[in-house]
């Protein structure tokens, strides 16, 4: 897999490309706790556009990740998310700590901005 990150004003999008398995996962986890140790609590958007091939292996790995993100009260962003792919985050995501799933990064953008119902 490859995670290419970019900034943008108080906003870290990461574009995931590739293959999502156990292994790679390492990479993207390290790369979330460098960013989240800086101290400076950015947005997080994650796109998966071009993700073509999440690992069973790698889901429980990846779904720990965006779990332990959400904890920090940083509420990320996925985008572009394919429908399989999104059924089973659907299925793995707490009740009390959902994920914030938008077809693209202009929602997602977006929805940091927006009062919570």
């Amino acid at each position: 897999m490859i995670i290419r990150a970019r900034q943008e004003g108080n906003t870290v999008i990461f574009n995931l490309e590739g293959h999502l398995d156990f292994e790679t996962i390492i990479e993207f986890e390290q790369t979330c706790t460098r960013v989240l140790s800086q101290g400076t609590r950015p947005r997080i958007i994650i796109n998966m556009q071009e993700l073509r091939f999440v690992g069973s292996s790698g889901i429980n790995q990846f779904v720990k990740v965006l779990k332990t993100i959400n904890h920090k009260d940083l509420k990320p962003k996925i985008v572009n998310v394919s429908t399989e792919f999104e059924k089973i985050l659907r299925a793995l995501q707490s009740v009390r700590n959902p994920f914030d799933i938008f077809e693209n990064e202009t929602q997602g953008l977006l929805a940091f901005d927006m009062v919570p119902a």
